[in-house]
């Protein structure tokens, strides 16, 4: 999900509110105070993703620790994975994180140049690498033991990872401005690519449920929508490029977190809320959990009621 710098004003409408929150439904905008900041669960050090699983337990890629830290709804941390290294395991710059249907965890090791998965303990279980890795142009999900050092790498630049309910996994690769797609058995291709100018400089990926591919691409200053084959369907519609930090979907619409709001977008009534936020800092990503939405600068996880 992750995004840096793809520049935006908003919603082609300014809007000019204080240090509290707005919300607006449709094309009538409405304005209103949010004085809820929200309770503050954990600190970290660059924190770059956040992710919740079906259980409500929390995920989150620390960069600047090289580790993924593992959180219960409350904030209590049940375990932190990884550190420096290119060892399996262990990470250089993780910048994704999908858990999946709880049951496996897979992470963006950016500058390992692969996927690493992990199960829901914790265990290491394999690795995938990302782009060219001297034998061909994409690999297959390998296990190592440890013992061999970092043979499971690629030349490519993981920042994003989604799986599917069908089991394919997609990853965003910013260096060779690709997206990768595996199969449930391990059959790799490239179902969007920079050719022909496709993609200039991804920076998000998001998965929806109908398997539609939403790319947050800086260099287009769009979102742009694929479907599960590559195949471009459109831009999302009704707004103005944005500083654009992260891409999620939650109950079947696309949010697009930018540094002080949340966009709420719907494929049949485009942009359907704006939510602004004051956290003194960035926003970097947002997850949300029943009644509950998690926060995430890079260097707090906060809890708030849902919007």
């Amino acid at each position: 999900m992750r995004c840096r710098h793809l520049l935006c004003v908003g919603l082609g409408v300014l809007l000019l509110w204080g240090s509290g929150g707005a919300w607006a439904t449709g094309s009538a905008w409405a304005q209103g105070m949010d004085r809820v900041v929200g309770t503050v669960l954990a600190q970290f050090e660059e924190a770059r993703a956040l992710a919740v699983d079906p259980r409500g337990r929390l995920y989150v890629a620390d960069a600047g620790r090289s580790v993924v830290g593992i959180f219960e709804a409350d904030g209590t941390r049940r375990d932190v994975l990884g550190g420096a290294g290119t060892r399996p395991g262990t990470f250089d710059t993780p910048s994704d994180i999908d858990p999946t249907n709880g049951q496996a965890l897979l992470v963006a090791d950016t500058y390992n140049g692969r996927i690493q998965r992990f199960s829901a303990e914790g265990q290491y279980l394999e690795s995938l690498p990302v782009g060219q890795t001297g034998r061909r142009a994409a690999g297959e999900w390998t296990f190592q033991d440890g013992q061999g050092g970092a043979s499971v790498q690629g030349d490519g630049r993981p920042i994003g990872v989604a799986r599917d309910d069908e089991g394919a996994v997609f990853v965003l690769d910013s260096r060779n401005r690709q997206v990768w797609k595996w199969s449930d058995v391990g059959q790799a291709q490239a179902v969007v690519s920079g050719r022909g100018g496709r993609l200039q400089d991804p920076v998000a990926l998001a998965l929806g449920p109908d398997r539609r591919l939403y790319v947050a691409d800086a260099g287009r200053e769009a979102v742009l929508i694929y479907d599960a084959v590559g195949t471009f369907r459109r831009r999302v519609a009704g707004l103005a490029p944005a500083a654009v930090q992260a891409l999620a979907v939650h109950r079947g619409r696309l949010w697009i977190v930018c540094p002080h709001r949340v966009l709420a977008w719907d494929r049949r009534e485009g942009v359907v809320a704006e939510h602004t936020v004051d956290l003194g800092e960035p926003l970097v990503d947002v997850a949300a959990y029943q009644d509950r939405v998690y926060l995430l600068t890079e260097t707090r996880l906060l809890r708030r009621p849902a919007w």
